[in-house]
């Protein structure tokens, strides 16, 4: 029997992480919001998602107008908390590209090949990404 790859796992409240965070929408692709576990900004609503999923060295990333990651692997599965997105974003994990709309919680195996991509003409793609020792 082998692990799923892709998994919703929850909800959360999108407009209460976008009120807390959006002062660290930045012209950086990544701004931290862990060390380890430890918080690293006054964050109420959404240092309580993080905890609630077990999420560690977890980062608010963006990713502009059509651009892409790097095709990688990581040392550990990873959870995905979409902010800002539309149908021009695309998560690809191996053979197979998802759609991970804003407002859910998903666990992906990205220890397996993985990219992510935007699209778009001028929509900026903003979510959070956190380590998770889990697997489902």
């Amino acid at each position: 029997m082998s692990l799923p790859t892709f998994k919703v796992l929850g909800s959360f409240d999108t407009d209460r992480i976008i009120e807390e965070v959006q002062d660290y929408f930045t012209s950086k692709e990544h701004v931290s919001l862990q060390n380890n576990k430890d918080s690293l900004y006054d964050l109420d609503y959404t240092n309580s998602v993080l905890e609630q999923y077990g999420m560690f060295n977890s980062r608010l990333m963006t990713l502009r107008q059509k651009e892409c990651y790097t095709w990688h692997r990581d040392n550990t599965p990873r959870i995905h908390l979409p902010l800002l997105t539309n149908s021009s974003c695309l998560f690809v994990l191996e053979d197979k590209a998802f759609k991970m709309p804003a407002g859910d919680v998903y666990w992906v195996d990205t220890r397996k090949p993985h990219t992510a991509l935007n699209g778009n003409k001028g929509f900026t793609r903003h979510h959070i990404v956190g380590m998770t020792n889990e697997l489902f």
